[in-house]
Parts: C-alpha cells; structure tokens; sequence
C-alpha cells in the first residue's frame, strides 16, 4: 500500500501556518484598535477641556458623564474584542493540526493572547463602575489566572517542556503588565474626563494600578527565570538548552524592573 501521510498533511501545515498567523494578527490588530480607540477619546477629551476653559472656572464641571464615558468607549471595545475573539478561534484551531512543540507554543501565544487582551475589551468600558482603580488588578489578575489555566490545560504537550514552561511564564508576565497599562490609561482617562478638578489624581491611577500588578507579575516571572535555570542545566537536547534560554532571557529584565518597581515607587514617595 502506498503511503498517503507526505502529501496529506501538506494541507494541514498550510493552514496551521495559517491560523497562527491569523492569531498573532489578531492579537495585535485588537490591540491597536484599543490603542486607537483611546488616543481618538482622549483627543477628544482635551478638545473638551481647551473648549470649556474659555467659558467656565475649570474644575467645576466635568467634561463627560460616566454614561457617556462608556458609550464612547463602546465601539472600540466591540470591535477590539470580536477580532480577539477570532484570534482566539484561529489559535485553538490550529491547535488541533499542531504536530511538536514549537506549533503548540505559537498556537498557545495566539491563544493567550488573545484570550487576556478579549478580558481587558471586557474590563476597559466599566473602569469607571470602580471608585478605586486598584480593585482592577483582581480582576486582571483572575482573569489572566483563568487564561494562564485554560492554556495549560488545552496545550499539555507543552507541560513536558520546562523551557516551555519558562517561555510561557515570560509571555504571561509581560501581557500582565501591557494589560495593567492599558487598562489603567483607560481609568486614567475616566478620572480625567469626569472629575477634571483633580489634576494630579489620573497620572496616581496608572501608577497605582501598574504597582500592584506588578506584585503577581513578578511572581510569574521569577518562576518562569527559576524554572529556566533549572531547565537549562538539567536539558536533555540542545533544542530544549535553546528554549530554556529564551526562558531566560525573557524572564531576566521584566523580573527585575517589575519586582523592583514598588521599591522605586515606595522609595521616592518616602
């Protein structure tokens, strides 16, 4: 009998390679139309402001109410979140004709990715339904807990991969962080647009909010630096010494900066 296995999966790399390609597009196609959606607010926003000045005592009135806050942030978020979540679809689709360790790896990035950044779409519109910006590090911190947990449970192959392991937690660590940065500009902006009269209140809310993530984000990424060293000396193969190193190299300065971030902050207020 002939075998048919070389020609037939021909197909199935073309669109794994397709479906990877299209979640990582996602992935940074959700992102942009956040980013944008924020710089065409914040225009506004300051539009409103320079407006206002010239009619009545700054700091009496607020630019926007919550409502239309979030009817303005609504189109963005929207859209933002139904690309992530074709991103998400892309990724575990081509989960299912991932065949080693390296597609499932960038089936798992799309995946993740997408996944935190469609959470973050979901969190951004209600910033202004919390009277204290750092109760929304529970909640990025759940939500990425629950992202980091569905990824490990769909791609298991990856569990038998220390360095996989460290790479992981590297990319975990750093969307943690770009997610806690997004959201807080967006609770900044909030602050801005409703309570204009506290000037110095919105640039404390990104500070804060990117101060306490920076707690489990660094966690994540001393343990992804930890089993990285472990992984690199205890590898079996130059393929899994490689990986273990990216691990490392990952790891090594966003560990540092985020776990001596609140000793900075803590040493300049003090």
């Amino acid at each position: 009998m002939t075998d048919h296995s070389g020609p037939a999966s021909a197909p199935d790399k073309r669109v794994l390679r397709t479906m990877h390609r299209l979640s990582l597009f996602c992935a940074l196609t959700g992102l942009a139309v956040l980013i944008g959606g924020f710089i065409v607010l914040s225009t506004s926003v300051f539009d409103e402001m320079s407006a206002s000045a010239n009619l009545v005592i700054p700091g009496e009135f607020a630019v926007m109410s919550d409502g239309e806050f979030v009817r303005s942030l609504l189109p963005a978020a929207v859209v933002a979140g139904i690309v992530h979540l074709v991103g998400v679809v892309a990724g575990l689709m081509g989960r299912t004709r991932a065949e080693d360790r390296r597609e499932l790896a960038r089936c798992a990035l799309g995946v993740g990715a997408n996944a935190f950044f469609l959470a973050c779409a979901c969190i951004i519109p209600v910033v202004g339904l919390f009277p204290d910006p750092r109760a929304l590090v529970p909640l990025l911190v759940v939500c990425g807990a629950a992202v980091l947990a569905a990824c490990v449970s769909l791609f298991r192959g990856m569990r038998a991969s220390a360095g996989a392991i460290s790479v992981g937690a590297g990319a975990a660590g750093m969307l943690a962080m770009a997610g806690a940065l997004l959201v807080g500009l967006f609770a900044m902006l909030h602050e801005l647009a409703t309570t204009p009269g506290q000037p110095f209140l919105p640039a404390l809310i990104v500070v804060a909010v990117c101060f306490y993530m920076s707690v489990p984000a660094g966690l994540i990424q001393l343990t992804g630096l930890i089993v990285g060293i472990r992984a690199r000396r205890h590898a079996d193969s130059e393929a899994e010494r490689a990986l273990a190193g990216r691990g490392i190299v990952l790891n090594v300065p966003l560990c540092w900066c985020v776990l001596f971030l609140p000793l900075v902050v803590l040493a300049a207020i003090s």
